[in-house]
């Protein structure tokens, strides 16, 4: 993109609008075998002159050429394309990922989580863990069954 800029001479001004008569540019020097400045010059006419409802023609003076652009079809294949970028594509960051800070757990302190509960966990043995979680089922199934009790 920065490359067909530069080669066409348009300010580096990214926009909906230019990102719009680029395509329809590339559509024209795809299709009609014509060089991007040419194409460019023809999209911008096409998109300035033309209905956006309607087809878009111009002839060579004799009219033995024309060249015909159905503005209703590209706007929607346009739009969908666009849609499509918005929704699946995220911006592109530049230069090098940043660096991770510390741990997992030093960034989470960082962001304002109590990590106390994680640490005295942490510094159980894996039977002293499997223990208590043998006690807290336990207790959960005397809930569940005076619950059901409670309840006619």
């Amino acid at each position: 993109m920065l490359n067909a800029l530069t080669r066409l001479g348009v300010p580096r001004n990214y926009s909906e609008p230019l990102a719009r008569r680029l395509a329809l540019a590339r559509l024209v020097a795809e299709t009609a075998g014509a060089r991007l400045p040419e194409a460019f010059a023809l999209a911008g006419r096409a998109l300035a002159d033309a209905e956006p409802t309607a087809t878009w023609r111009v002839e060579s003076p004799d009219g033995s050429v024309a060249l015909v652009v159905d503005l209703p079809r590209f706007f929607t294949t346009y739009g969908a394309a666009l849609a499509r970028a918005r929704t699946h594509y995220g911006e592109r960051r530049r230069g090098r990922r940043p660096r991770q800070r510390g741990t997992a757990v030093e960034r989470a302190k960082e962001y304002g989580i109590d990590v106390t509960l994680l640490h005295s966990a942490l510094q159980r043995t894996p039977e002293q863990r499997l223990k208590l979680l043998a006690e807290d089922m336990e207790f959960l199934e005397e809930w569940r069954k005076a619950a059901r009790k409670a309840v006619p």
